[in-house]
């Protein structure tokens, strides 16, 4: 199908069906990260902003099908698995937090459900923003911080998914 050459957010069709909070909304503040998704729910596309959202647009209509606040700004994000091979949405955050949340709904879990936060604070984590977050082999994932660290980390918990 055709789009248009704009960078905006996507626009829903009018004729859109969905209920969920963030409807039509686009960001209010600069996109940092885009994400496509493949799940037997359909196609997607994730999107995080300046604003302290992720939001996750219908692929095919650009209908806003979830909006998710986080208090401040995410600044990158990267798809992951968990050691049982569940997808995670893995967020680098403007204050230097690294953030885990489900990506699919299972039967104990709801989509973009919030798993686990790493916080400079308590654990460790970036002194400012985490401008890279990529996946890696067996579980693992690596940031890269406007603080010059390259930080890298193995999930081996069972996250309940």
């Amino acid at each position: 199908g055709g789009g248009s050459g704009g960078g905006g957010a996507p626009t829903p069709n009018a004729g859109g069906s969905s209920t969920s909070q963030g409807q039509g909304q686009g960001h209010t503040e600069a996109i940092t990260s885009l994400l496509a998704l493949e799940s037997p729910a359909g196609n997607f596309v994730l999107s995080s902003s300046l604003d302290g959202s992720v939001k996750a647009w219908n692929g095919s209509n650009g209908t806003c099908m979830a909006s998710e606040m986080h208090g401040e700004g995410v600044v990158s994000m990267a798809l992951a698995t968990d050691p049982k091979g569940n997808p995670l949405l893995l967020l680098g955050l403007q204050e230097g937090i690294i953030m885990c949340r489900s990506v699919l709904q299972t039967p104990t879990t709801p989509a973009f459900s919030f798993l686990f936060a790493l916080m400079p604070r308590y654990t460790i984590g970036h002194a400012g923003p985490v401008k890279s977050i990529e996946a890696g082999p067996a579980s693992t994932f690596y940031t890269g911080g406007h603080d010059g660290k390259l930080l890298i980390f193995q999930i081996t918990a069972d996250l309940g998914l």
